[in-house]
C-alpha cells in the first residue's frame, strides 16, 4: 500500500470539539509530514520532522486522556494502553527508515483509532452532557 493523502471525513468527527481539533491538526501533519519527507534527503530534517509527530502524538494522547479522566471514561486504561503502542510502533519503525511502510502504518492506525475508539469517547461524553 502507498501513503495517500488523507482527508477529513465526516466519519472521523467524535462530537467533541477539542479532540476533532487536534485530529484535524494531527492529520494535516501527517499529510505535511509525507510531503516534507518525500521532498528531502536530509537525515537530521527527516529525524526532526518524526520527532515533531511523535511529540505532537504524546501532547494529543494526554490531552485525549486528560478528558476521560475528567469524565470518568471507563476504558481510559485500555485506550492509555493503544497510545502507548502507537508511540512504541512508530519509534520502532522510525528505526527502519521505511517511509511509505510508517506511513501507510499511522494512516491505517489513525483513521481506524478515531472511528472505533475515539468514537466510543465522543458517545460517552455525548451520554454526560458533555459533547
Amino acid at each position: 500500500m502507498s501513503f495517500e493523502t488523507l482527508h477529513w471525513k465526516q466519519d472521523y468527527d467524535t462530537g467533541v470539539r477539542e479532540i476533532d481539533l487536534q485530529h484535524r491538526f494531527f492529520m494535516d501533519l501527517i499529510n505535511r509530514m509525507h510531503e516534507e519527507l518525500q521532498g528531502s534527503t536530509d537525515a537530521h530534517y527527516r529525524a526532526a520532522l518524526f520527532e515533531e509527530l511523535s511529540n505532537y502524538a504524546r501532547f494529543h494522547f494526554v490531552s485525549e486522556e486528560n478528558l476521560m479522566f475528567k469524565f470518568g471514561y471507563p476504558d481510559l486504561d485500555h485506550h492509555r494502553m493503544m497510545h502507548r503502542r502507537l508511540i512504541d510502533e512508530l519509534s520502532w519503525r522510525a528505526q527502519e527508515k521505511s517511509y511509505d511502510a510508517i506511513f501507510d502504518f499511522l494512516v491505517r492506525w489513525f483513521i481506524a483509532h478515531t472511528v472505533e475508539e475515539d468514537a466510543r469517547i465522543g458517545r460517552f461524553l455525548a451520554r454526560q452532557g458533555e459533547g
